[in-house]
């Protein structure tokens, strides 16, 4: 069994790690396939609750499984253990390559996300845009329409006058003719 300050000290390897860029990821890079309290055979801590059993990514124990009491930040006891024996440095480098690799495709989905949603709420500001265009053209356009058809009547009025002043005119002509004539 480790002592507490062994469990401190890969923890804070864990969170300088972290520090380094992967604060913002979680601790572990994969979701656990059990839960911490799901195992079996159970392991008790001190205080004769079953503990929790965690994953290490810190750099010098990266997936190693260790067991520590459930409530140990608030006011639990300080029982820690390993599940798992030391692996190899060639594992060691592999997981924390992969960790880190995780990490990395989190961060770049997290901003790919941020960008997609960036992107959706300035499409939809062009939307609102485009649609204000369209009401103030469709407002253009029906005062053009209203216009057009105002000229319209003017032109059928003028060509109603064209040909009364044209019968008017022919009619005079007619009248000057007949007196000439005579």
């Amino acid at each position: 069994m480790a002592s507490s300050s062994t469990w401190r000290s890969s923890r804070s390897s864990a969170s300088s790690a972290r520090s380094v860029g992967e604060e913002a990821i979680s601790s572990s890079p994969v979701a656990y396939r059990v839960r911490p309290l799901e195992y079996e055979p159970a392991v008790y801590c001190k205080c004769k609750q079953k503990a929790a059993r965690w994953i290490s990514w810190s750099l010098d124990n990266p997936g190693r499984r260790y067991y520590t009491c459930m409530r140990r930040r608030a006011g639990g006891c300080d029982y820690w253990e390993w599940h798992d024996g030391p692996t190899t440095r060639f594992l060691k480098e592999l997981l924390i390559d992969m960790r880190d690799k995780i990490w990395a495709l989190a961060r770049d989905n997290a901003d790919l996300r941020d960008s997609i949603s960036k992107s959706r709420t300035e499409l939809d500001e062009v939307v609102i845009q485009g649609r204000k265009v369209e009401q103030s053209l469709l407002l253009k356009l029906a005062e053009k329409d209203a216009q057009l058809a105002a000229l319209g009547e003017r032109v059928k009025r003028f060509e109603k006058e064209r040909v009364v002043l044209l019968l008017a005119i022919l009619t005079c002509v007619s009248v000057c003719v007949g007196i000439l004539i005579r």
